[in-house]
């Protein structure tokens, strides 16, 4: 047996009593690289740099949070009421919603950041339809939704990739961008079909905007940034809008401005086709907000809320640049992975920052056997793309080792 084969199988064996212990996957794998001093971290779920370490947190809220410290010396309650309209209008101008559609939007600001706005968006659906006994969700897709479903007294069930939630019962929860596991990206025939079905049932959906416009990173070189987020808004959205269906969207800014450790709020634009029942539904909304405590702000969300609505150019361009480093090294990986069994997971089916694609026997020995950390669970192996070291013969050797054990 090489050093590789036994270096892999202790941490194999390390992996195993992490995972009785009651770790999940993602720990495990974080845990697994910072025991070993030369481990390459592919498990991590933040956008890193060209030198593997995870990019600068976002310097204008970074600025904003520092003046609203400053302000906080009151020990009274604060929050962000007397911004509501101009957050809302800051966030439908970011995510290039057309302004004939704004009547038809309000804003929630759940505190805990993305995972708080699907939680919430799931509430606010619940409020619109209250027969929903079940929540349904893409096959492959984030692991916390099944955790968020228990939490409302609600049953779980998964459809088919690129499928549609239909059923008595069924609340759907779709991905509006490239899926938070996966990267795959629904098909503009796959979200016209979702939001058809959703009209013919006359129910609500729920959309998980994770990678906001991260789809079309790849299309910076040639178009700019708000046509690329207009473009994104067009074909992930707006078919629901078109159609008539009332739905919660959750947005969460942690993956767009890279705040990984400061985890502003999320931001949950309810839509509903009819502005004045939309506006009925108001006092229910701000109650699911108090509810979850959510009313009495922690300073870094007022201070995202304030940088959003004084300086949004500012955390655009940082935007921009979270995802031209996202593009950087999904075209560095369709160069390494040509003519492999990973090629079809960089094409345009796919994007953001993951993949997840099934692994061969013999694929967490020889990885881990090589430094290399990515997330292995129930057969498959997922990887940040941006795991990928900028030194070019390095960069090969990770993607040849993946090519050799990953396939859809």
């Amino acid at each position: 047996m090489n050093s590789t084969s036994s270096f892999g199988e202790d941490v194999i064996k390390e992996s195993e009593k992490l995972r009785a212990s009651g770790l999940d996957a993602n720990q495990i794998a974080g845990i697994l690289c910072k025991k070993d001093p030369l481990g390459k971290n592919y498990g991590i779920g933040i956008l890193l740099g060209r030198d593997g370490k995870p990019l600068a947190t976002s310097p204008t809220l970074l600025d904003y949070i520092d003046r609203e410290l400053k302000e906080s010396g009151s020990g009274s309650y604060v929050n962000s009421d007397t911004l509501k309209k101009e957050i809302l209008e800051a966030t439908l101008e970011w995510q290039g919603v057309p302004k004939a559609l704004w009547p038809n939007f309000q804003i929630l600001l759940p505190s805990d950041a993305g995972t708080g706005a699907v939680q919430t968006g799931i509430q606010s659906a619940l409020l619109l339809n209250d027969k929903f006994s079940t929540l349904a969700v893409e096959e492959l897709g984030w692991p916390a939704y099944k955790t968020i479903a228990a939490s409302l007294r609600l049953k779980f069930q998964e459809y088919k990739t690129d499928g549609t939630a239909e059923g008595e019962g069924l609340l759907p929860l779709y991905q509006a961008g490239p899926m938070n596991t996966t990267g795959r990206v629904p098909a503009a025939a796959v979200v016209k079909a979702r939001a058809q079905a959703a009209k013919k049932s006359c129910i609500p959906v729920v959309l998980d905007r994770a990678y906001s416009g991260f789809e079309y990173a790849r299309k910076l070189a040639t178009s700019s940034y708000a046509d690329i987020m207009k473009e994104s808004f067009r074909n992930q959205v707006l078919p629901f809008c078109e159609a008539g269906v009332p739905f919660a969207l959750a947005i969460s800014p942690t993956k767009a401005f890279v705040t990984f450790s400061l985890r502003p709020c999320g931001l949950l634009l309810i839509f509903h086709p009819d502005p004045a029942k939309l506006q009925a539904m108001a006092p229910k909304l701000s109650g699911l907000i108090r509810a979850r405590g959510s009313s009495f702000e922690h300073p870094v969300t007022r201070a995202f809320v304030k940088a959003m609505v004084k300086d949004r150019a500012r955390l655009e361009a940082e935007h921009k640049a979270a995802l031209e480093r996202c593009a950087e090294a999904e075209l560095a990986w369709m160069s390494s992975v040509k003519g492999t069994a990973m090629e079809p997971l960089f094409t345009n089916a796919y994007a953001g920052l993951f993949r997840n694609p099934l692994a061969k026997p013999g694929a967490a020995q020889d990885i881990y056997g090589s430094h290399v950390y990515p997330v292995f669970a129930e057969g498959r192996c997922r990887l940040n793309v941006t795991g990928l070291p900028a030194d070019k013969s390095l960069a090969s050797s990770h993607a040849s080792l993946f090519s050799k054990y990953c396939h859809l």
